[in-house]
């Protein structure tokens, strides 16, 4: 009932009838939450160190690092890789503006990559090969929506020329390659859990490895650089501490530790219905010819993260949107391409057409809401609003 209350109030306020996103909590979050209330130590303790260890058994890593967000794990594996000015990095251009940005943290340069398709959003082991030069160290893959790239080219590529892989897992916890998961298919796997992901806590982010001395580099460096962590020191394990590297203030609380513990015992369910959701708008939008659906075939895993559209050129998408707001309908752009935005423009300006995929899927990619609280009536009415928007009905 709580649940269900909290919910409308925010639907109400938002005047969605369909949010993008919604979270799945309940009292199990709001009881774990009072729990650490009450124990009344807030910053990186024991509940860190649970989320840490059930994180890294879930994804089949050795070692988990709990952090303030899922930038600061990119920004992390990245320095822990001792990745620094003069050194490329190649990323897709088509993903949300931190997975470059974390290399620009280092002082390194990003080199902008085309997607595979409009078929396929993820970075192009073909176009991956050809930017490869005598500056660059490593790759950051992008799992997009929680559709896994071509991993095993990707990873064999990185071997003949002695590069590093990040994954950024934002969209893809829960993804299975074979009898591995995504986040641990490369060097370090990057996670966020903000607010739309399919595992929330508001802010809060993990880096997973099996690589120890990369793992003990990020522990360190998430707090300072500190040798012997407060919560340490207060269990007086120990009762001084050096700062042996430059380190930064990327600690995750226990309030969010607590909410990922809860929401990662819900993640399996909570992707399969995702699938099941996702399911039924393919069943019911694969024949209307204005609009292609990306990773329709994708013939592996997925966390379903995102529900894609790619409307028709003759189609104004701002109209589009606009049309499905006045319905209640919900909806974004997942993304626009990085390598477009002024900043990056500007100070990291590409051959005009280099990059023509990512454009195209910039100007006419539509996010349709993809939650596990939605019901297959929420997806059969967006579907029949689009379908009236366009005229198909």
């Amino acid at each position: 009932m709580l649940q269900k209350t909290l919910s409308n109030h925010l639907t109400k306020k938002m005047k969605w009838k369909i949010p993008l996103f919604d979270l799945d909590y309940n009292k199990q979050e709001i009881s774990a939450v009072t729990s650490v209330l009450k124990r009344r130590w807030l910053t990186m303790g024991e509940k860190v160190e649970e989320f840490e260890s059930k994180f890294a058994r879930f994804v089949k890593a050795k070692y988990a690092v709990a952090l303030s967000s899922g930038t600061a794990a990119l920004h992390l594996a990245l320095k822990s890789l001792d990745v620094k000015a003069g050194d490329e990095v190649l990323v897709p251009s088509i993903t949300f503006v931190a997975s470059v940005n974390a290399v620009l943290y280092c002082g390194a340069k990003p080199v902008f990559v085309d997607s595979t398709s409009l078929n396929d959003f993820n970075i192009s082991v073909t176009e991956l090969e050809k930017k490869i030069s005598s500056k660059t160290r490593g790759i950051i893959v992008v799992h997009y929506g929680g559709f896994l790239a071509d991993m095993d080219k990707i990873t064999r590529l990185a071997r003949k020329y002695d590069l590093f892989v990040i994954e950024d897992s934002a969209h893809s916890i829960g993804t299975k390659s074979g009898s591995k998961m995504a986040g641990a298919l490369g060097e370090i796997g990057c996670f966020s859990f903000f607010s739309n992901k399919n595992l929330a806590t508001g802010e809060g982010g993990m880096a997973v490895t099996d690589n120890e001395k990369l793992a003990k580099r990020i522990r360190l460096m998430r707090s300072h650089g500190m040798t012997t962590p407060t919560w340490e020191r207060f269990k007086a394990v120990a009762f001084d501490y050096d700062i042996v590297d430059l380190g930064y203030n990327y600690r995750m609380t226990e309030i969010g530790a607590a909410l990922g513990l809860e929401q990662l015992k819900k993640l399996i369910s909570n992707n399969r219905k995702r699938k099941a959701l996702s399911k039924i708008y393919i069943d019911n939008l694969s024949g209307v010819e204005q609009i292609l659906i990306p990773f329709k075939n994708h013939p592996g895993d997925s966390s379903h993260h995102l529900f894609a559209i790619l409307l028709n050129k003759k189609i104004d998408r701002e109209y589009f949107m606009q049309k499905l707001r006045q319905k209640g309908v919900q909806t974004s752009i997942h993304y626009l391409p990085v390598h477009k935005f002024s900043y990056h423009r500007k100070n990291y300006p590409q051959k005009p057409g280099s990059l023509p995929i990512s454009e195209e899927i910039g100007k006419r990619e539509v996010s349709l809401p993809l939650h596990p609280r939605m019901s297959t009536e929420d997806v059969l009415y967006i579907c029949q609003q689009i379908k009236k928007l366009i005229g198909y009905l």
